[in-house]
């Protein structure tokens, strides 16, 4: 192997990271590895989506959940835990699957019904789990703004989560209001400490958080128009 290896005496010794193209090592490459090594093998195989908006956390949870990773009680059926029932816990009408008990079930269809009035948009039952969790590429929002709402709909099915475990552990349940004050709580938390935009308001957000993104995207035009004015006045 060393027979064929010539050494430059002016070049000094380095590391190089062969996980990339260039040779050089940042703590993503090694992720981006994993993920197309490993996550993405087979032919349905999912490219793993990521928001910084929300905790990692919540994160591995969608990521699971594209999956259908977490312990809905049919996944768990499959793999041969013993229940007294595969129904929902929530609404008692269907098998409780990832899709159903994330988006399809009647008592958190009436909570995604809130979220996209609160939204201003339309109802969840025109779009498949996998573009909601997405955050709906087709909708009219800058890139900005596709992001905070797709934190939002990743809180959302975080929180759905959980209540379904208050049910089945605690035999408690949350109302759809109180559902959705939560849902706007916790997103506006998360958003205003972890998004790059910090002009973001209680107020705004809980009364009409397109008003918001639409504030966004005319602050950005207005500093494009600035730079670009600038840029004539140079030349």
């Amino acid at each position: 192997m060393l027979h064929s290896v010539r050494l430059d005496p002016e070049l000094k010794d380095s590391w190089r990271w062969n996980g990339s193209n260039n040779g050089l090592f940042t703590t993503k490459s090694p992720t981006s590895l994993i993920d197309s090594k490993t996550i993405r093998a087979g032919p349905n195989a999912k490219e793993t989506l990521r928001n910084n908006v929300v905790p990692k956390k919540v994160e591995i949870f969608i990521w699971r959940a594209r999956r259908e990773r977490i312990p809905a009680r049919v996944e768990l059926d499959k793999r041969g835990v013993d229940l007294h029932s595969v129904r929902c816990p929530l609404c008692d009408d269907d098998i409780e699957s990832v899709v159903h008990s994330l988006l399809s079930c009647e008592k958190v269809n009436e909570v995604w019904s809130k979220v996209f009035k609160w939204w201003g948009l339309n109802g969840v039952s025109n779009y498949s789990f996998d573009e909601l969790l997405q955050g709906l590429p087709n909708l009219s929002f800058s890139d900005s703004g596709k992001y905070i709402w797709q934190g939002v709909i990743w809180t959302a099915c975080y929180l759905i989560w959980k209540n379904r475990n208050s049910k089945i552990f605690k035999n408690k349940c949350w109302s759809t209001p109180n559902a959705l004050g939560e849902i706007q709580l916790k997103s506006f938390e998360w958003v205003a400490k972890r998004s790059k935009r910090k002009s973001i308001e209680w107020h705004t957000w809980f009364h009409n958080p397109s008003c918001y993104l639409m504030q966004l995207d005319l602050i950005v035009c207005i500093v494009c128009d600035v730079i670009y004015d600038a840029n004539l006045a140079s030349v």
